[in-house]
């Protein structure tokens, strides 16, 4: 194993795993984005919602009995659901930025036997 700049380890990084977790703290970063995008979308729904039945949704709930409303903000929870198991991965994986190729990776320790 060759040696850094004050006598750490190399990290490795060119593994599978490092390159499975770049690619999935990516992931969480663009399901995220993803979440942010529906909350806009869902928005302007309502808003046309709002406008096809005359109330608005500080008004009372009439604009939730809308359909095309309640199909919007149900497809919320499925982007909740993916941005969390995004979340549940990356942190069963050691956190973002952590485990990728730093010392105590597995194939580090593989290596070095």
């Amino acid at each position: 194993m060759t040696a850094r700049a004050g006598g750490r380890p190399a990290a490795c990084g060119g593994c599978e795993l490092g390159r499975a977790g770049r690619h999935l703290e990516r992931a969480a970063a663009e399901l995220e984005e993803a979440r942010l995008a529906w909350g806009v979308w869902a928005d302007g729904v309502r808003q046309l919602a709002e406008r096809r039945l005359g109330v608005s949704a500080a008004e009372g709930f009439a604009v939730l009995d809308d359909p095309g409303y309640a199909r919007a903000l149900r497809m919320g929870a499925w982007f909740d659901q993916a941005v969390a198991a995004a979340g549940t991965a990356l942190e069963a994986a050691g956190g973002a930025g952590a485990g990728w190729g730093i010392p105590g990776c597995p194939c580090l320790s593989a290596k070095e036997q």
